[in-house]
């Protein structure tokens, strides 16, 4: 147990300025330096979802789709720097679809046909996932203090974490749920995590009346629901994890395990608290 919260400490200690030096210090460029970070966290992310297939023996794309879903945050922020029009993303996703289900047909052998369909669907969720949800990540570049926001954005999961983590390991041991997808989560920890986002989005509400245009309801309700979406989004990679039969999704960080044990509670909320602002702004 000591040695879990000491790495957690060490990566908080080590990430918080990370991203307080991207976000304040190099936001130029629609935040560039930033988004070659979410670039390159949807890349190997890719490649450990691939990576889960392969563990049960699935066929799936080992270099070239992983690196295909990459273009989509290259796409998204083409979009917010204007040198796309806003529909490229939903044209460029459809054609990711259509080299998909031709790879499909580029069967070699009768024998293949009977993997074509685990080859589509394992290739469509290697490209999805994580690359779709970091793309709205980087989209919230394009916003006015942008900074702000993303700051914003950052702080709900993270706190959502942190909390959850420390009120489970010390109340929740009576509360365990015991789900398949994640044993050790409880009743308790979610509680923590799910209150805590509110908590961070009234903060913000406080201190920066104009983002949420001064409405304490609109704080509840974005609090409220990207802090189950971040309870919901850990749950499901730890489904995959699962699935696969792995503990971590890599070995990439200390005491978190792979990219997508860093970035998971982060994604389902992106689409949605983008989305939250485009209506909100207009």
């Amino acid at each position: 147990m000591k040695s879990a919260i000491k790495h957690r400490i060490v990566t908080v200690a080590v990430t918080l300025p990370l991203f307080f030096i991207l976000v304040f210090l190099l936001p130029h460029f629609n935040h560039l330096s930033l988004n070659i970070v979410a670039l390159s966290a949807s890349i190997l992310g890719a490649l450990e979802v691939a990576s889960f297939f392969r563990k049960r023996e699935i066929p799936v794309s080992r270099l070239l789709f992983p690196l295909l879903s990459a273009t989509l945050p290259i796409v998204a922020y083409l979009e917010i720097a204007g040198v796309v029009q806003p529909a490229f993303s939903s044209f460029w996703l459809m054609t990711l679809f259509i080299l998909v289900l031709i790879r499909g047909v580029l069967v070699k052998k009768e024998k293949d046909l009977a993997d074509v369909l685990q080859l589509i669907s394992s290739s469509l969720l290697v490209i999805i996932y994580p690359a779709l949800f970091i793309s709205y990540i980087v989209r919230l570049s394009g916003f006015e203090n942008s900074s702000i926001i993303i700051l914003f954005f950052l702080s709900l999961p993270i706190a959502n974490d942190i909390l959850a983590y420390l009120a489970g390991m010390f109340l929740g041991g009576s509360t365990r749920l015991k789900l398949p997808v994640s044993p050790n989560k409880s009743i308790v920890g979610f509680i923590a995590g799910f209150l805590s986002s509110i908590g961070v989005a009234l903060l913000f509400n406080y201190f920066f009346p104009t983002l949420l245009l001064g409405k304490t309801s609109y704080a509840v309700l974005l609090g409220a629901v990207i802090g189950l979406l971040t309870i919901l989004g850990d749950l499901a990679e730890s489904a995959l994890k699962r699935s696969a039969g792995v503990k971590d999704s890599g070995k990439l960080i200390p005491g978190r395990g792979g990219m997508l044990d860093s970035v998971d509670s982060w994604l389902l909320s992106a689409p949605v608290f983008y989305y939250f602002f485009k209506m909100i702004y207009g």
